[in-house]
């Protein structure tokens, strides 16, 4: 063998089994939007305030886009993956978009729960009444038309604002602009220590809504499924990381948030920790939900099946390596 040939051989041998350079091992970016500043989205920023995203070898930017805006922002390439309730990925889907969830981190939502004012003690009372939603289309706008339903109040029968945040609605409420709101556990509790009502709480009613849901664009899971991979392993860990860490995770919260009260903080906290579930599969029973609510306005929604609308295969994936057992060991 030539001198030559010799180095050449050895050059390559040490390019193929030399670590990474620092490029390759550069995090993998990842844009994720969210669109409440209440704890529903703790699983997102614990994770990330933790480190775990990291961890994962990704470089994750959470971005606060409202829900009416975000699967815009997701199918322009803005945002890559959404979490928040999935219902404006299953009503942008209906409409032709390729929007799937592909993973459920809650089992239920603190967006449960109706409260009204204090001379209003009977569901009748609502007719002809002002009801604060976000804004028309969003979760809570869901949330108030199932609240409505299971109180037999059509409606056509109130008169609907938008306040844009459940803080703003509780404000309203309290200086007589608005009569109800549908919102959260944290400004359930609020609005429950000020003496106002709560009508309704869906979850009592063993209501699933889609809340906590995870969703993309389906092609962006197909070409990029290691990235949807090591994001899931980081949620689940993150999962585990604030069941198990308590003090850290209010911390974290109270930070985004913008929150100083601790009674407030740990409502929401409580909440999630029961709520946030170890294996995150696609929340089927709430897509049909969902489906059910919107086939009231677009046929399209009685023609669908639900699943055309998630993708289960990461977190079974997941589930079946035993990756999530071994956290709970």
């Amino acid at each position: 063998m030539s001198l030559l040939k010799a180095r050449v051989l050895i050059v390559l041998a040490v390019l193929h089994f030399a670590p990474l350079t620092d490029a390759a091992e550069a995090p993998l970016k990842l844009r994720v939007g969210y669109s409440v500043i209440t704890a529903g989205p703790s699983i997102l920023w614990v994770t990330k305030e933790t480190g775990i995203f990291t961890r994962h070898g990704l470089d994750v930017e959470l971005l606060y886009i409202s829900t009416t805006l975000l699967s815009q922002a997701m199918l322009s390439g803005a945002v890559e993956i959404g979490g928040v309730s999935g219902v404006p990925a299953v009503t942008s889907n209906l409409e032709g978009s390729d929007l799937v969830i592909f993973a459920s981190v809650s089992s239920t939502g603190s967006l449960a729960y109706l409260v009204a004012a204090k001379e209003i003690t009977r569901p009748e009372q609502l007719e002809g009444k002002r009801i604060g939603v976000t804004r028309l289309g969003s979760n809570s706008h869901f949330v108030l038309r199932l609240a409505l339903k299971e109180l037999g109040i059509s409606e056509k029968k109130i008169s609907i604002l938008q306040l844009e945040s459940s803080a703003n609605m509780l404000v309203a409420l309290q200086s007589g602009k608005i009569d109800a709101f549908p919102t959260t556990v944290e400004y359930r509790a609020a609005a429950q220590s000020l003496g106002f009502n709560v009508l309704v709480d869906l979850r009592k009613l063993g209501i699933k809504m889609l809340s906590g849901d995870l969703f993309a664009r389906r092609p962006f899971i197909q070409k990029n499924e290691e990235i949807v991979r090591r994001f899931l392993r980081a949620i689940v860990e993150g999962i585990h990381y604030y069941k198990t860490h308590k003090h850290r995770s209010m911390e974290i919260m109270a930070k985004y948030m913008r929150a100083k009260d601790s009674k407030m903080l740990g409502v929401g906290y409580d909440f999630y920790a029961q709520a946030y579930v170890s294996r995150p599969y696609p929340n089927v029973q709430g897509i049909r939900l969902a489906l059910e609510d919107l086939s009231q306005r677009n046929p399209k929604a009685r023609e669908a099946t639900t699943e055309q609308f998630f993708e289960s295969g990461l977190v079974k994936e997941l589930d079946e390596s035993g990756f999530i057992d071994r956290l709970y060991k």
